[in-house]
């Protein structure tokens, strides 16, 4: 057989042989919620639960959808680039039926210095690390308490049928040594207290408080400063730093 013949047969036997599969340029996506165990849409496309990894994700917009039962829809957009993962994390809201019912969640408070007490709305549940296994759904008061002037105060959102992780350090800035949230009940009568959306008023002993719930900023007899710790609200009650309260309270 000629060399030119044994050519011919071997470009015609490539010919014949299937092309490699070659996959378009795309890019893909790391979808995870809060709580997990949501239902993912892509561009109207059921691909799963989060947390979840989509790939094949053409370049470009792409709209994606989570739904759970008991919470809120969320829709996000975002945009995917040839050899990228792009990144979404989206939290759920409760619905109203979902707020007003009886879920529970798990609390595990970690951080520093190891053996910390750690309070739950103002009860003891142990040390750190310390975890509540059966708390009901929504926020919470997590106070740590080292030496006697280590003490650290936040307000915590524990979700349903999850693990809801804080790590929290006595003493850090955000939560003075000796200052934790009261409630403001304990001092103040309600009908010099006001609360409109997330804004406070209160009018007591001569005193003018104006401040807001999640910020640290206030004003008292029409001079600014800046609370130990952010107001908060818990099951209805108002809590505002306990310094603050006795100073308005005398007590």
């Amino acid at each position: 057989m000629s060399v030119s013949t044994l050519a011919l047969l071997i470009a015609a036997a490539l010919a014949a042989s299937p092309a490699t599969t070659q996959l378009p340029p795309h890019g893909s996506a790391f979808i995870t919620t809060l709580p997990l165990g949501a239902d993912i849409w892509v561009d109207s496309a059921y691909v799963g639960r989060t947390p979840a990894f989509v790939d094949l994700l053409a370049a470009g917009k792409h709209t994606i959808v989570v739904t759970r039962t008991g919470w809120e829809a969320q829709r996000a957009t975002i945009d995917v680039s040839v050899g990228q993962t792009a990144q979404v994390s989206l939290t759920l809201a409760r619905t109203s039926a979902a707020n007003s019912s009886h879920d529970f969640g798990e609390l595990d408070v970690r951080g520093s210095p190891a053996g910390a007490t750690v309070l739950v709305d103002g009860k003891k549940i142990g040390v750190i690390p310390a975890v509540a296994a059966k708390l009901a759904a929504g926020y919470h008061i997590v106070t740590v308490v080292g030496k006697p002037d280590e003490r650290s105060t936040r307000e915590v959102d524990v979700f349903p049928d999850t693990t809801t992780t804080v790590s929290i350090t006595a003493g850090e800035p955000g939560g003075p040594a000796n200052d934790i949230l009261e409630p403001v009940s304990s001092y103040i009568p309600a009908e010099d207290v006001a609360v409109s959306g997330s804004q406070i008023v209160i009018k007591y002993r001569g005193f003018d408080l104006r401040c807001a719930l999640g910020s640290r900023a206030y004003t008292l007899n029409g001079k600014d400063g800046l609370l130990s710790i952010a107001p908060a609200m818990l099951s209805g009650k108002l809590y505002l730093p306990q310094s603050l309260l006795a100073h308005l309270s005398g007590k």
